[in-house]
């Protein structure tokens, strides 16, 4: 692959930003084929299951395809060039689980729109706001609960919702979606299950509903409890919600822990992993940190085993995700950009392996503060994939699953045609 003159670093997604659109606005697409980043009209892809790959400058985006077990590479299957009625942002993310449907779903924080794409063929089948009422909404993930069903984690509250309950305009919630008709079925609060900030100076906090995954016929979804502000972090909590009753029906909390928001579960375990970061800024920040596993076998779902952020490294864990194969987890902890004023350097992003038993860590790789994305192990192939979104380089890392050795022969650029670098990459 060829070198590219360095790209500007314009900043941190946002991840509880980006949102606009009318009362469940439906922008229907009517089919159109999605386009590469030269504008040419996409006519094939990679059926499902495989990889996708969310690379962006936080300006544009594009989202390209991968299969693991030939390596074959979509680039651009649907990019922020794509022709569609509403363009996507450079604010996307891909959902925690692939869609029970097949499709791959792509979630714009940026503008609150859900776009679902045949990834066989790249063809965008439509797209559906989820800002009801026109308020800045800030999706971060949607799970398929029935044919036609889904849920959607809205991450902010309206402050100026209607009395009207009908219109679904109030947000820190579910909203529940027709993902075939692409409409706006209903919606779940969650605000009084957000956790309280400790101290009397402490402000409100907002559930602000994270990830979301489907695990036995129920949903779990991990609450940041945050304020308004975001000056103020209750502890960690995750939420069961029965999709037969739209109801919440347990609770798991973590109450030395805080800003919780990666969910990972393994099937052949039975374990869900749960990645808290800590309140940023916060001097207590890594203590507050750590990778949590829990048993979904038993009817408790408590947490089974605890790796503190100081198993890692020195720094907090990056809250958005982990992955874990076997006995092992893979983690990274969370650089920082320099700061002159208050004379503080840059840190890297560090990637580790750390046995889920305990002992000593390895250092897989280093990146740029916020270089290093979400990551993703595959089974089939005893993989695991980590996006880099280094300027200079943009790559997909890939290393052995079992002992953490880098594969740097397989290795890839999700992205050539316009060379974004490569934020996330996730299952569909």
């Amino acid at each position: 692959m060829s070198i590219v003159a360095r790209r500007p670093n314009v900043g941190v997604p946002s991840r509880r930003l980006p949102r606009a659109a009318a009362l469940a606005l439906l922008l229907a697409v009517g089919g159109a084929a999605g386009a590469c980043d030269d504008t040419s009209v996409r006519t094939f892809g990679i059926a499902s299951p495989a990889l996708a790959v969310v690379s962006s400058d936080y300006t544009t985006a594009s989202v390209s395809l991968f299969d693991p077990s030939t390596g074959r590479l979509v680039d651009g299957c649907v990019t922020s060039r794509s022709m569609l009625k509403q363009a996507v942002s450079g604010d996307v993310a891909l959902p925690s689980q692939a869609q029970s449907s097949g499709e791959l779903a792509v979630i714009d924080s940026g503008s609150s729109v859900l776009t679902f794409v045949a990834p066989a063929t790249c063809a965008v089948r439509g797209q559906l706001s989820v800002s009801t009422g026109g308020f800045k909404a800030y999706p971060h993930d949607i799970v398929t609960v029935a044919p036609n069903k889904a849920y959607v984690t809205r991450n902010n509250k309206n402050l100026a919702a209607t009395p009207d309950p009908s219109d679904f305009d109030e947000g820190d919630d579910i909203l529940i979606v027709d993902p075939k008709q692409l409409t706006v079925i209903g919606r779940i609060p969650l605000g009084d299950y957000a956790t309280p900030g400790s101290g009397p100076a402490s402000t409100p906090t907002q559930a602000r509903p994270d990830r979301a995954i489907l695990v036995g016929g129920l949903v779990y979804v991990s609450l940041n409890s945050l304020s308004q502000d975001f000056a103020t972090v209750g502890m960690g909590r995750v939420v069961i919600i029965d999709p037969a009753s739209d109801a919440v029906v347990g609770m798991i909390d973590l109450p030395t822990l805080k800003n919780c928001a990666g969910l990972t579960y393994v099937s052949a375990t039975n374990r869900l992993y749960v990645t808290c970061g800590g309140a940023l800024g916060d001097p207590e920040q890594v203590a507050q940190s750590a990778l949590v596993e829990v048993d979904l076998s038993g009817v408790a779902r408590v947490p089974a085993r605890v790796l503190p952020a100081s198993t890692f490294g020195t720094g907090a864990l990056n809250f958005f995700y982990a992955a874990v194969s076997g006995e092992v987890s893979f983690a990274a902890t969370m650089g920082a950009f320099e700061d002159k004023a208050a004379g503080t350097p840059a840190a890297p992003d560090v990637f580790y392996l750390a046995p889920l038993a305990g002992g000593p860590p390895t250092k897989l790789a280093e990146g740029g503060a916020y270089d290093l994305g979400d990551v993703v192990v595959d089974p089939a192939s005893n993989q695991v994939f980590l996006p880099d979104a280094n300027a200079i380089e943009p790559r997909v890392h890939v290393y052995g699953a079992t002992t953490g050795a880098a594969l740097p022969a397989a290795d890839f650029e999700p992205n050539p045609s316009a060379h974004l670098p490569p934020r996330s990459i996730g299952w569909y």
